[in-house]
């Protein structure tokens, strides 16, 4: 089931309509960047050298079997007799075979592994890219804050000196203003902290782009529903690649029990007279049948098996959550827009005229300001928690690298 065209508008940083242009060009820069940015990352290069270690670690456990053996023989009785000779075992139950298809299972599990690691990579510097836009917005949001109490706290300075307002009127501006002092100590922390984690994901203090504005939501990204996008999660897969590996466990466990002959060949001279020979050797497997490894072959792909169908059911009720979580945010970020955003605009302005003229007290005009500021850092939040929301439903989808690559590409 998509998700609906009410969902589909308003959040952050989306593929842009083709009305818009300037938007459109700015959130394709910024794409183009987070892309660039991340596939420098050295954590986007240990993730591909870890992916070639898995590679080549299958390539030699892929290796064949049995190597030939060069066999030389000497023995001084009433003859000399001297011979030499060449031994191979051969894989006549298909070990091999079966060891080579285990081999492309775990290729395809090493593939899906990396993709996956990537995609985790490309969240946390998304994640950390929303968090550091919404700390600067608090903080810009407190300094001004600041900014206006102090400039009314010096003018409720001078007019209490002319005797023009009482010193509770004064007061009250000055307990404001330090009030103003630890909102914005707070909103420097939490900048600080998100300065830290974006050097800590993605190697840089600021980012080079600010996230694009506002737009549509469009594209393939959101259209998926819960049912199109479970097939394409990467624990899901992995669980199924995982399952697929065990089963073919099964067979190389099962080829493993039967045994190989080994054929010889050999030459030589017993004093003038030449000689040669065949050995054929078939070992017996009497005492080690090798059941005890088929049988755990067998446990470990009921077990893979079992695994699987919870991870089907674990993701489908992450994707469900990831889903719903992103339109309970949209909604709420919508209403606040409709609600209180164009009414922000000349607030601050309306509220000191009103003031200026007497119909609002000091003490109303404080908190009416203070008010302004709560509702302001509550916009920013809900912002920041829809933009948020929206990443984690591309991630569960595995949508990340998609949609970024259609932002780049309008």
């Amino acid at each position: 089931m998509g998700i609906p065209t009410a969902v589909r508008t308003g959040a952050l940083f989306i593929l842009l309509c083709v009305q818009q242009p300037a938007l459109a060009s700015s959130a394709a820069d910024w794409a183009a960047w987070v892309r660039q940015q991340v596939n420098q990352l050295p954590a986007s290069r240990a993730i591909a050298a870890r992916q070639e270690q898995w590679l080549a670690d299958n390539r030699n456990a892929a290796q064949p079997l049995y190597n030939p053996a060069l066999n030389i023989g000497y023995e001084d009785s009433v003859d000399v007799t001297k011979t030499l000779g060449v031994s191979q075992t051969l894989d006549w139950s298909g070990k091999g075979r079966a060891l080579g298809e285990a081999r492309q299972q775990r290729d395809a599990v090493a593939v899906l592994r990396a993709d996956k690691a990537r995609a985790d990579l490309l969240a946390q510097s998304l994640r950390a890219l929303v968090a550091y836009d919404a700390a600067h917005a608090r903080l810009l949001a407190a300094r001004e804050q600041e900014r206006q109490l102090m400039a009314l706290a010096d003018l409720m300075r001078r007019r209490e000196q002319a005797g023009d307002v009482g010193q509770v009127d004064a007061r009250l501006t000055m307990l404001s203003v330090g009030q103003a002092q630890q909102a914005l100590a707070e909103a420097e922390a939490m900048t600080t902290a998100a300065v830290t984690r974006l050097r800590e994901v993605m190697a840089l203090s600021s980012p080079a782009y600010p996230l694009p504005e506002d737009a549509t939501v469009q594209g393939l990204a959101i259209r998926g529903g819960v049912d199109t996008r479970l097939a394409a999660n990467y624990d899901l897969q992995l669980a199924e690649q995982q399952l697929a590996l065990a089963e073919q466990g099964v067979t190389v466990a099962d080829r493993q029990r039967n045994s190989d002959p080994t054929l010889e060949v050999r030459f030589g001279k017993e004093d003038d007279a030449n000689l040669w020979g065949v050995d054929f050797s078939l070992p017996l497997n009497i005492f080690n049948s090798g059941k005890p490894a088929y049988q755990q072959a067998l446990a470990d792909s009921d077990a893979q098996r079992a695994l699987l169908e919870k991870t089907r059911n674990d993701i489908r009720a992450r994707l469900e959550g990831a889903r719903d979580n992103f339109r309970q945010q949209q909604r709420r970020w919508d209403t606040w827009q409709q609600l209180a955003e164009s009414r922000l605009d000349d607030n601050d302005t309306l509220l000191k005229r009103v003031w200026e003229q007497g119909e609002l007290t000091t003490q109303n005009y404080l908190l009416a300001l203070n008010q302004s500021l709560d509702t302001r850092l509550s916009g920013i939040a809900l912002r920041e928690a829809m933009q948020q929301a929206w990443i984690e439903w591309l991630q569960q989808s595995a949508q990340l690298d998609a949609w970024l690559t259609a932002l780049a590409n309008p």
